[in-house]
């Protein structure tokens, strides 16, 4: 299988959010993000928000399978 590309799904709290959470996917990351890579990005966006809280990061990879 070949790499097609990876995403990040970020998940934020903040009372101003329906139920309080708010899951947001990042797509066209690099191929294999590092955790300070993640840390860095994740605390980029509590720069940029509300009053969020990091409630958890889900790095996704697609593949794609090639059949010759």
């Amino acid at each position: 299988m070949d790499w097609s590309r990876t995403s990040i799904a970020v998940k934020m709290g903040n009372a101003n959010y329906p139920k309080g959470v708010k899951t947001t996917i990042y797509n066209n990351i690099v191929k294999d993000p590092t955790k300070e890579q993640i840390d860095m990005f994740v605390e980029g966006l509590l720069l940029l928000s509300d009053g969020d809280s990091h409630l958890g990061t889900q790095v996704i990879k697609r593949d794609e399978l090639s059949v010759d």
